[in-house]
C-alpha cells in the first residue's frame, strides 16, 4: 500500500536544509535518478563523471530531436540534491531513493514511464512537486 507524504519547503530554502529534509528519509546515500534534457549543458560539466548515462531517450512525443539523457548519480555525500532542486522547474524527470533501481532503468523507453518504474516496482522515492513548493515522500507499507 502506498504511503504518500508532502513535505512543504520554503520559499527560500537554504541547500543544507533540503540536504536535511531529504536525509530525514534517507540516511545514507542517495541515488537520483533523472533525466536530463541536452540543452542542461551546465548540468552535465557541474555533474561531470558522476552522472551515469545509461540511453538517450526522447521527451516528446512529437519531436524526435528533443531528446535527454537517462541516467543516475549514487550520491554518497547528498551534495548533488541541490543542484537538481534548482532545475526542478526545467527538468521534469527526478526521483530521490535509497533503492538502486540502475538495472531497471534501461527497461524505460518512454519518458512517460519514469515515474511508472517506481510505483510498479513498489519503490520508495521522493519527487519534487510544482515550483519546487514542497517534496512528495512515497513509502511502500
Amino acid at each position: 500500500m502506498l504511503k504518500r507524504t508532502e513535505v512543504f519547503l520554503e520559499e527560500e530554502i537554504e541547500e543544507q536544509e533540503l540536504i536535511d529534509q531529504v536525509s530525514s528519509f534517507y540516511k545514507n546515500e542517495c541515488y537520483i535518478y533523472a533525466i536530463i534534457p541536452d540543452y542542461e549543458e551546465e548540468l552535465f560539466i557541474t555533474l561531470s563523471s558522476k552522472f551515469n548515462s545509461v540511453k538517450t531517450i526522447s521527451l516528446s512525443r512529437l519531436f524526435k530531436w528533443d531528446t535527454g539523457e537517462l541516467g543516475y548519480v549514487k550520491d554518497l555525500n547528498k551534495q548533488f540534491i541541490n543542484e537538481f532542486y534548482l532545475r526542478s522547474t526545467t527538468m521534469d524527470y527526478i526521483v530521490f531513493s535509497e533503492t538502486d533501481m540502475t538495472e531497471h532503468l534501461s527497461e524505460l523507453n518512454r519518458c512517460d514511464d519514469f515515474y511508472k518504474l517506481f510505483e510498479l516496482n513498489e519503490i520508495p522515492h521522493i519527487t519534487i512537486g510544482p515550483d519546487g513548493q514542497w517534496l512528495n515522500v512515497m513509502e511502500y507499507v
